[in-house]
């Protein structure tokens, strides 16, 4: 999605939770085939895609009120989204009605560049969450990921289990997405 069309989709939901209906279908035709994508790359199949994708735009539209004027709608969007096709993998391993691993490892031969501007919106509200942790935080999830020498006992793994619960409750107040 290019610079402007972004603009337009963050004006767009800044006028739907601002109460302007009118918006509706402009946001609605611009996020669909977005949305749609992305649950059809995480799910692999289109029935539970569009089911999922439907789920997700509805909830977004619902929670419209919630929606930080100050923040990426697409990401907001996008995260939402990505619940969504979560819980509709759960709901199928539940049912068991296929393999979950064959579900995650659905093959994708190369990136489009809507998969790269996913991609970066998807790191721009990370670099977002993250920049709002405290500096031990950080610190913390580096050593964490890294596998650093020092991610090892049990303070550290407290450590970083407290560093994930703030960074959990910081991508719900800065994303709105539960």
């Amino acid at each position: 999605m290019d610079p402007i069309a972004r603009q337009k989709l963050d004006a767009d939901l800044a006028r739907l939770a601002d109460g302007d209906r009118a918006a509706f279908d402009e946001a609605f035709t611009t996020l669909w085939p977005i949305v749609l994508g992305v649950c059809t790359r995480l799910l692999g199949s289109s029935a539970d895609a569009e089911d999922a994708a439907q789920q997700a735009l509805t909830k977004m539209f619902t929670r419209i009120d919630e929606y930080d004027v100050n923040r990426s709608a697409l990401a907001w969007t996008l995260g939402i989204a990505a619940w969504e096709c979560r819980a509709m993998r759960t709901k199928r391993g539940r049912r068991r009605e296929d393999d979950l691993v064959a579900a995650e490892t659905v093959a994708v031969s190369s990136p489009t560049p809507e998969d790269e501007a996913i991609r970066a919106d998807f790191l721009e509200a990370a670099a977002d969450v993250l920049g709002s942790l405290s500096a031990s935080d950080q610190e913390t999830l580096r050593a964490a990921f890294d596998e650093s020498p020092n991610a090892i006992g049990a303070t550290f793994r407290k450590r970083r289990e407290r560093a994930i619960d703030r960074l959990r409750m910081a991508w719900r107040r800065l994303h709105g997405t539960s």
